[in-house]
Order: structure tokens, then C-alpha cells, then sequence
């Protein structure tokens, strides 16, 4: 923005899809930003996430651009008239525009960690077609958790597109048959929620019980969408309004001046909101079963070996080495588990203190907590707070 125009308010131009709730989150967070920050005077109309750049945009003058379009054509030539551009599409591996993006590595670890705690040893994983970078990321990121834990993983990916006409019904002969295929029981991740909803329609069509036989997680917690399916599906929260927020900051001091290289900039995602297609402890030991079921209910109380044996049946000596050939795991550092992703979502979530936060997480003390958070994340609870609440 030039000096003479610093006192009227940036133009900015959204390009971002209405049509989805990972799109509506964005605009919220950016929404969020500008009570605190704005204002600004905001282009936007409703779009779908593969509609055209509008053909304005080629000629606008205005100060700065959020985009999450497929063609950046136009974003190109508005940031070589001086335009502050930031993306929020799909990852590349020379970005041409600072890029925001959730961490897909943190994804695939959140979900496979999931799957892991409740017992899994046989994963499956549904791709999406063509060659994605983030895609790519995930997966890897995905197997390697899996294979690290001793699980192994089958890989589905789409031929046809689902959307498209008379394609569904093929797409899910395809999809049946490779399901009817896995060892079981198995625990799938899911490229999004359209996708999720798929599979358990599949399951349906063959008659695999969910989540007895397969759990489905997939990614977006879009609550219409994962309500709507029969079971209700979990589905990993991408934390898109801090996304958006972010995005507003940066867009803000791109404006104000402030040089920023074309880079890839990667947020933490959100938690696994569990479901009903999820919901299950996937162990053969009855007495496992039962330890893993007791750490559920108790893990942010004053929880301790002891207990939970109690509550398995065993001696802490042959719970401990059943419960880690079953999970890879003590119990102990189960609830250590827990305890560090409540944590996290009360620090990121919540403005309450520490000594709150500790009480709700079953820690007698919050310098005990900081310590055990600083432990386990390499910050304290104060750097990771601020990292989601940046002004």
C-alpha cells in the first residue's frame, strides 16, 4: 500500500470457497482477525472450490489477495501489479506465493495414533487420484507411523472420479472389493469426509460391520457430512479458522510493507473428534480390552499402574507385558498420551491458565504439567499457546 493510501482501508479480495465447511472455517478465521486488527473492505462472493478465478481480478485495484483457486493465472498478474498475494491451495515444491497450509505430517501421526491406542495392527489407506504433493506427505507420513509400530497398510486409490456421473456406483465395486480384501480388523484413513462417507457405504454394500471389522477416520470434520453417515464418522479437525486467521496476519504485514519470500508455511491441525466409526478397542485380550477402557475413562484423574490393573484383572507386571505386545505401549505411557493431546487442545481451544488446565488433565501441579509438556514437545505450555494466538 502507498503512502497515500494508507489511511483508507485495504481492498482485499477473497477467494475462497463458500460451498464447503473447510472453505466457510477459513473465512471465519479471517473473520476473527479483522475484529481484532480490520478493518478492511472485503471482495467476496459465493464460490465453489473449482470455480474459475473471477475475470475482475484482472484488472482490480486493490491491495491484497487470499486464494484458494486452482488457477493462478490471475493471482499472478495482480502480484506483478504490486498486489500482496498468500495461497491457500495445494502444496508445491516451488511455491510462486507465501503458502499456508496444515501440517500433513501431523495429520497422518494424529490419525494413525488414534487407530494405534485403540489396538490396530492392520491399517488401510484412501488416496485420492492424481499426484499431490500434500497427499504424498500424508501418506508417507501415514505409513512410516503405522510401520514404526509394527502395523502393515494397504493402499487404495481412487480410478474414477466420485463426483462425477454414473462414476459412484463403479467406484464403489472397486472400493468393495478391496475392502473384502483386507485382514481384519483394519482401520482406514481417508483423503476427506466425502471419501469416509464412501467407504462406510461400501462396508455397508458388503457387509462388513463398522467399526467392529473397520474403522474409518477421514479429515475435515465437516459435522453435516459425518453426521449424515451411518455410523456417524471421526474425522481429524484441520483447524482451519486459525488457518484463516494466519493467513489475514500475514496478508496484513504484506500489506503494511513487510517482504515475504514464496514459501510453504505449514500450521498445527487440529484432534480426531471421535465418532461412532472409530469408537472401538480393536485388542483380542479381553484384559487389555479392559485396561485401555479404564484409561479412557480415568486418564485426567490421579490414575497409576496400580489401578489400572486392578481394573484389567492382572498383576502390574503381566499387564505391562500384555498391554505392550498388544499396543506397543505401557500403560502408563497410554495415559502420558492422553493426557499431552488435552493438553494441547486446551492450550490451543481454551484461554483457561495453566493451574486449570492441569487440574482437568490429572496433573496435582501446572509446574509438574510444564515440565511434562516441555518434555514431550520440546516447549512450554506459554510457546504453544502463543503459537496459536498470534495478534
Amino acid at each position: 500500500m502507498n503512502a497515500q493510501n494508507r489511511k483508507r482501508k485495504p481492498r482485499v479480495a477473497l477467494i475462497v470457497e463458500t460451498s464447503k465447511v473447510y472453505g466457510r472455517e477459513i473465512l471465519l478465521g479471517i473473520s476473527r482477525y479483522l475484529t481484532l486488527h480490520g478493518p478492511w473492505n472485503v471482495f467476496i462472493h459465493e464460490r465453489g472450490q473449482n470455480d474459475p478465478d473471477p475475470p475482475w481480478l484482472a484488472r482490480w485495484e486493490g491491495d491484497g489477495i487470499i486464494t484458494r483457486s486452482f488457477d493462478f493465472k490471475l493471482c499472478r498478474r495482480a502480484q506483478k501489479r504490486g498486489l500482496a498475494v498468500v495461497s491457500l491451495r495445494h502444496l508445491h515444491d516451488k511455491p510462486e506465493f507465501p503458502t499456508l497450509f496444515p501440517d500433513q505430517r501431523l495429520i497422518a501421526e494424529r490419525i494413525a495414533t488414534h487407530f494405534l491406542s485403540r489396538g490396530f495392527r492392520h491399517f488401510g489407506y484412501c488416496g485420492i487420484a492424481g499426484n499431490k504433493l500434500w497427499e504424498r506427505r500424508r501418506h508417507a507420513a501415514f505409513l512410516r507411523t503405522v510401520e514404526e509400530n509394527g502395523g502393515d497398510c494397504a493402499e487404495y486409490k481412487p480410478t474414477y472420479m466420485v463426483d462425477a456421473e454414473r462414476n459412484w456406483e463403479k467406484e464403489q465395486e472397486a472400493m468393495v472389493e478391496w475392502l473384502e480384501g483386507l485382514p481384519k480388523p483394519v482401520a482406514i484413513m481417508t483423503a476427506h469426509d466425502s471419501q469416509g462417507v464412501q467407504v462406510l457405504d461400501a462396508c455397508s454394500r458388503a457387509g462388513i460391520p463398522v467399526p467392529d471389522e473397520v474403522a474409518v477416520v477421514s479429515v475435515d470434520n465437516d459435522r453435516v457430512l459425518c453426521e449424515l453417515s451411518t455410523p456417524a464418522l471421526s474425522s481429524l479437525d484441520q483447524n482451519a479458522q486459525q488457518l484463516g486467521f494466519e493467513a489475514a496476519a500475514l496478508l496484513d504485514r504484506m500489506m503494511r510493507g513487510e517482504k515475504v519470500a514464496p514459501q510453504n508455511i505449514f500450521l498445527e491441525p487440529g484432534e480426531v473428534v471421535t465418532r461412532q466409526s472409530s469408537d472401538i478397542i480393536a485388542v483380542r485380550d479381553p484384559n487389555v480390552a479392559k485396561a485401555i477402557r479404564y484409561i479412557r475413562e480415568n486418564a485426567y484423574t490421579d490414575i497409576g499402574s496400580a489401578a489400572i490393573a486392578r481394573a484389567a484383572g492382572l498383576s502390574r507386571r503381566a499387564l505391562e507385558k500384555r498391554f505392550r505386545f498388544c499396543t506397543g505401549r505401557t500403560p502408563m505411557e497410554e495415559v502420558n498420551a492422553l493426557r499431552l493431546r488435552r493438553v494441547k487442545q486446551l492450550l490451543s481451544e481454551t484461554s483457561c491458565i495453566l493451574p486449570v488446565i492441569a487440574e482437568q488433565c490429572g496433573f496435582a501441579y501446572h509446574e509438574y504439567m510444564s515440565r511434562f509438556f516441555k518434555k514431550h514437545t520440546g516447549q512450554t505450555p506459554g510457546d504453544y499457546r502463543r503459537s496459536f494466538h498470534q495478534t
